[in-house]
């Protein structure tokens, strides 16, 4: 790296986090992060994912930030400051990375642009989601990948893995970039089976919690990582091609991703035409693994956009570094003056689009999935209020039942049992009573029961308003008026509920 790229590293850093510290605080509320981040509140509490509550993602996450939580503190606004600062550190490695392979600094920081100003990472990336996390572990492992020779020791291939076993801890089906991994390693013309032996052996240390988890309960563990996803949609794990067509032709041609991805993927097939033995081995594999976490992220079933966002930092750095080579290649000055332009209007059109798409996810809401219509309810500010409202209302430790578990996260209530999780009730009927018991599910029947019962003094229904698959919110609010409970606090759309017969 030269002297200008390493002057230059701390102010990019910094600037990036302050702009990615700004989008975590503004941008609206994603209906998923409040599973995620309860879930950390309650690993920080002792409880543990599969066991002790409904998790259906690998395991990782909610113990990274559960460890912030203890330094930091429980809000909104801190574990939101957590996702930036990852965000904000992959986008340095990016930098660094890109200014070692080419050399330039100009390039390091066309890396940086792309990366802050595409929608697929700041709309997802500084959210409490398992994006960040994942894609700055398995970027790590693609680093140190890059860099050994025959001559490396083993241990770097070791920490490679383990890198890589993180990322999958946190995300799991980037296990499916695995062969990538084997066949980049393999290809080296000696020691080949120590090498892998030793990136093998590092990946199983960073698979740990997974292995620990399922060797506790090896039903809940599969239940919670596969089961669920295979029957939460009639198509199964791997199906209803027609959305995952839909899905695609969203991603290059929709309002919100298609200009931006289309770019990174042209440039990158061209770059890889033009150059052809020319291109580096970083460029390479960057391309790989970005084409291959593409076809990954298809494969679940539903499938979203935003699973497509782990690929975007793989794209931008083979599409610099490819066109840092091709334009190094050139020998011609005016075929380099017009390329050199040619670069700079992709670059400018790029970010132009982008501030196209900020306003929608940090302010307005229009056509973000998660929002439901209803922005001014899914701000940090609006949620953090009904918090403070649940907490007037009750005392510490009371189980609360919350149709969004994200309004008990900086409370000091506890959610009531199987309310820890709002995506259970669309499965839960396919299974015995034993089967929702042990795998922490609610079933309609359950939830009417409990309310019938007086079970939770308090019930919270607003903005998403129902467990997936279950009781829209109207139908939870006649429900709860059907069984004796009024109205205690409305905070925006959000309304708080009493069982009248138990109220102080």
């Amino acid at each position: 790296m030269t002297r200008t790229c390493k002057l230059l590293f701390l102010p990019v850093f910094l600037l990036q986090a302050g702009f990615f510290w700004f989008v975590s605080q503004h941008r609206l509320i994603d209906a998923d992060e409040g599973y995620y981040a309860l879930a950390a509140r309650l690993v920080l509490q002792h409880k543990t994912p599969y066991l002790d509550f409904f998790f259906p993602q690998a395991p990782l996450l909610p113990y990274v930030y559960a460890g912030w939580l203890k330094l930091a503190g429980i809000s909104w606004f801190s574990v939101r400051t957590f996702s930036a600062l990852l965000t904000a550190i992959l986008g340095g490695l990016m930098y660094s990375f890109v200014c070692r392979e080419t050399g330039r600094w100009a390039a390091g920081i066309a890396a940086v642009v792309l990366f802050a100003s595409s929608s697929l990472v700041f709309a997802w990336f500084p959210l409490v989601k398992t994006f960040a996390l994942a894609t700055l572990c398995l970027f790590l492992a693609y680093v140190i990948l890059t860099r050994p020779s025959a001559s490396s020791p083993g241990w770097l291939l070791a920490v490679a893995g383990l890198f890589f076993g993180l990322s999958v801890d946190t995300r799991s089906y980037v296990v499916g970039i695995s062969p990538v991994f084997l066949w980049w390693i393999w290809r080296e013309n000696s020691r080949r089976a120590g090498r892998l032996l030793w990136f093998l052996g590092g990946f199983a240390a960073g698979i740990g919690p997974s292995l620990a988890l399922f060797l506790a309960s090896p039903g809940a563990y599969l239940f919670n990582n596969l089961g669920f996803h295979a029957v939460r949609s009639d198509a199964g794990l791997i199906g209803d091609w027609h959305n995952k067509a839909k899905i695609v032709w969203l991603l290059f041609t929709g309002s919100h991703t298609g200009f931006q991805f289309s770019i990174l993927s042209a440039s990158c097939a061209a770059g890889l035409i033009l150059l052809r033995r020319r291109r580096t081995a970083a460029s390479l594999l960057a391309f790989l693994i970005a084409f291959m976490l593409g076809i990954i992220s298809l494969l679940p079933t539903p499938g979203y956009l935003q699973y497509f966002c782990i690929s975007v930092p793989f794209l931008i750095v083979a599409a610099v570094c490819l066109g840092s080579e091709y334009l190094i290649s050139l020998q011609s000055p005016r075929a380099l003056r017009r390329a050199g332009a040619a670069c700079a209007l992709l670059l400018a059109s790029f970010v132009g689009f982008a501030f196209l798409n900020f306003r929608d996810y940090l302010f307005t809401g229009r056509e973000v999935p998660g929002i439901f219509g209803a922005a001014p309810n899914w701000t940090l500010e609006q949620v953090t209020a009904v918090s403070l409202a649940i907490d007037q209302l009750t005392s510490p430790g009371e189980k609360v039942a919350s149709f969004w578990p994200g309004y008990l996260f900086v409370s000091w209530t506890d959610p009531y049992p199987g309310f820890e999780n709002d995506f259970g009730g669309g499965v839960s009927q396919r299974f015995t009573a034993e089967k929702r018991q042990k795998y922490h599910l609610v079933y309609d029947p359950e939830i009417n029961a409990a309310f019938a019962r007086h079970g939770p003094r308090f019930a919270v229904v607003g903005n998403q308003g129902h467990f997936v698959g279950g009781p829209e919110e109207s139908a939870c609010i006649t429900m709860l008026h059907g069984y004796g409970y009024r109205l205690a606090r409305m905070v925006g759309r959000t309304s708080i509920y009493e069982c009248c017969e138990r109220s102080r």
